[in-house]
C-alpha cells in the first residue's frame, strides 16, 4: 500500500472525523488522486501530512492501515472492508484503545470505509477489525476474493491444503537426520504431519476422533509411499526452514 500523498489533481477532500489528541485536535480526512481513494490525517486546520491508498498492493486486506507515531501517542488510520464491524487500536503492550469507523462519501464509489483511533504508545500501534462472527481480524490478513465458497469446495481447499503439507512434512523427515542442525527438530515436524492427517482423515470420511486417529497413521504410510515412488520433492527447494515449519 502507497503511503506517498498525491494532493496535486485532488479536489475532492473531505473531512470524514475530528478527535482530541495530547498535541491537539486531529481530522481523519479522504480524497481522491489518480483514480485510487486516500485516507489520511492531519492537525485542524493544517495540510494532510500523512495519507494511505487504498486497494494499491497486490492483495487486498480486510484493514488497510498505517499508522503515525508521536513522543508518546499514535494513531492508526486507514479504511476496512465491509465485513468489519468494529475497530481497536492496540499498542506495543497489549492495551486495547478504541476505534471509530467513518463511511466515504458515496461520490467515492468505494465500499470500504474509513476507519482510525488514537492510543497511548511508543513503538507500537496497529488498528484491528472484529467482523460479524466476533473474528479479530488484522492487517496482514487476506480478503477472499470470493465469500460463496460451496460446502465440496472448501473440503477441496482443505484436502489440498493438506496434500501438499503431507508431502512436504515426509520429504522432510527423510532427509532431516542427515542434518545435524536439523535433527532435534524431527519430533515437532512429525507432530506437524500427525496434526494434517488428522484433519485429512476428516476430510476422507472420518465421523469421530476415534475413526481419525486410527486412519492417521495409515495416511502417513500412505504418504510416505508415494513421495519415495514419485521422488517427489518441494516446487522451490530452498523452502522453509525446516526447523520452523511454515505453514504451507
Amino acid at each position: 500500500m502507497d503511503h506517498n500523498l498525491p494532493m496535486e489533481a485532488s479536489h475532492d477532500e473531505v473531512v470524514l472525523d475530528e478527535t482530541a489528541t495530547p498535541d491537539g485536535s486531529l481530522e481523519l480526512v479522504a480524497y481522491t488522486a489518480k483514480r485510487t481513494v486516500w485516507v489520511g490525517i492531519r492537525s485542524k486546520g493544517s495540510s494532510t501530512n500523512a495519507a494511505i491508498g487504498l486497494h494499491t498492493g497486490s492483495e487486498e486486506h480486510y484493514v488497510e492501515a498505517t499508522v503515525s507515531i508521536r513522543s508518546s501517542w499514535g494513531v492508526a488510520f486507514g479504511a476496512v472492508s465491509p465485513e468489519i464491524e468494529q475497530v481497536e487500536v492496540h499498542n506495543e503492550r497489549g492495551e486495547v484503545f478504541p476505534g471509530r469507523i467513518i463511511p466515504l462519501p458515496q461520490s467515492f464509489r468505494e465500499e470500504y470505509r474509513g476507519a482510525w483511533g488514537v492510543a497511548d504508545c511508543e513503538r507500537e500501534c496497529r488498528l484491528v477489525g472484529r467482523d460479524d462472527r466476533g473474528r479479530s481480524i488484522e492487517g496482514a490478513m487476506v480478503r477472499p476474493k470470493r465469500t460463496d465458497l460451496s460446502a465440496e469446495e472448501s473440503l477441496e481447499l482443505i484436502r489440498k491444503h493438506c496434500d501438499s503439507g503431507l508431502r512436504y512434512y515426509t520429504w522432510a523427515l527423510k532427509r532431516m537426520p542427515s542434518i545435524p542442525e536439523q535433527a532435534d527438530h524431527v519430533p515437532l515436524v512429525e507432530s506437524h504431519r500427525a496434526m494434517l492427517a488428522n484433519v485429512l482423515a476428516y476430510v476422507e470420511g472420518a465421523d469421530s476422533e476415534r475413526t481419525a486417529v486410527s486412519a492417521r497413521e495409515e495416511i502417513i504410510r500412505r504418504y510416505v509411499a508415494a513421495v519415495e515412488d514419485e521422488g517427489w520433492e518441494p516446487p522451490l527447494r530452498s523452502g522453509p526452514d525446516l526447523g520452523s515449519p511454515a505453514p504451507i
